[in-house]
């Protein structure tokens, strides 16, 4: 049994599969609880780490933006989606099954009523005339058996999820960005914070000629960071229409810079004069796990002697306890309301 009881409902229907089948795989997976690998199904994240784990446990995973315009029409007996977060994201996958299933295939949905999944399952029910099966773990979680007879001639709107589109903006950028990206068509108030002290907090480091982006998003403080101090710009991220987006926006504004795809730096073997991080702490991971800790650890493994790592958290995070293990300063120049901005140098590894 997993933590989640939606993806229970899924794994009991693994072993029906008798035929090719898909399984698309997002964040809200726990990689630690999944069944043996099944040859017959072929799964696809966005997220690197995601994919790098089930690859560990013998899955047959790929990692990109869920790019199902590029497998074969009709392939899959049957598709399996826990619902993500986006909903457009969910509604491109839903309207990518009746293409990718085979004749008689079904698209396998499930998630808890406070994510909405019976309006999943009833508008996914519409683009096909084979009623709806449905049933569920307990009150909260449902899942739905969808069978499609046939491309529809209607679709459910996924805001043309495949497409980068120029959604957030301020005074100097208007950013590429799309579903499927933590906060995609907005400015995060705490990167926000930390570009307008950026010149300020390394205005005592003269040697600052590139800096390195831990999970960059779109790029928000890669292009700032580029633009204020005329530096290059190495920006990493384990989703892939993050690094995607990043990507664009270096591009189209013409700045130094490249997007990776990585797990927290793990692959780059560089050390910067400095580190910028707007980690994910604040969107349901817990302070106390191994993830605050791997972040300090690679900020630490890529600063230069010298050089300088700036973090922004909330305010309630407890983030200088556990730099003080990985760096000999530590301090907290900026306290608002909501954030903190955490100083870091001298890193002990």
């Amino acid at each position: 049994m997993s933590t989640d009881k939606a993806f229970d409902l899924l794994y009991s229907e693994f072993k029906h599969v008798s035929a090719a089948a898909l399984w698309i795989v997002d964040e809200n997976i726990s990689t630690q609880i999944v069944p043996p690998a099944i040859p017959l199904i072929s799964a696809i994240s966005n997220r690197l780490d995601i994919t790098q784990d089930l690859q560990r446990q013998g899955w047959n995973c790929s990692f990109n933006d869920y790019l199902l315009e590029t497998l074969g029409e009709h392939h899959f007996q049957s598709i399996f989606l826990r619902i993500p977060k986006e909903k457009a994201q969910a509604h491109y996958i839903i309207n990518q099954a009746q293409r990718l299933l085979s004749g008689g295939g079904s698209l396998y949905i499930s998630g808890s009523k406070q994510e909405g999944i019976k309006g999943f399952i009833q508008r996914a029910g519409t683009l096909t005339n084979i009623p709806t099966q449905t049933w569920k773990a307990d009150k909260q979680t449902w899942a739905g058996k969808i069978t499609f007879d046939g491309p529809s001639r209607t679709t459910l709107d996924d805001k043309s999820y495949r497409s980068l589109r120029q959604a957030p903006s301020d005074s100097h950028f208007r950013f590429w960005s799309k579903p499927g990206i933590f906060g995609w068509d907005k400015i995060d108030k705490g990167s926000e914070l930390l570009i307008q002290h950026l010149e300020m907090l390394v205005a005592e480091n003269n040697d600052i000629d590139s800096a390195l982006d831990i999970g960059c998003g779109y790029g928000y403080l890669s292009l700032h960071s580029a633009r204020l101090l005329n530096i290059s710009i190495t920006a990493t991220d384990n989703n892939a229409a993050a690094v995607a987006a990043c990507q664009a926006n270096l591009d189209h504004y013409q700045l130094q810079g490249k997007a990776l795809a990585d797990n927290c730096a793990d692959n780059i073997n560089s050390r910067y004069p400095l580190v910028i991080c707007n980690p994910p702490f604040h969107s349901g991971f817990g302070v106390e796990n191994d993830l605050t800790d791997r972040f300090l650890q690679s900020a630490a493994t890529h600063l230069t002697n010298k050089g300088i790592a700036i973090f922004v958290v909330n305010l309630h995070i407890p983030l200088e306890r556990k730099a003080s293990r990985y760096f000999t300063h530590c301090e907290t120049p900026i306290i608002t309301g909501h954030f903190k901005l955490v100083r870091l140098s001298q890193p002990k590894i």
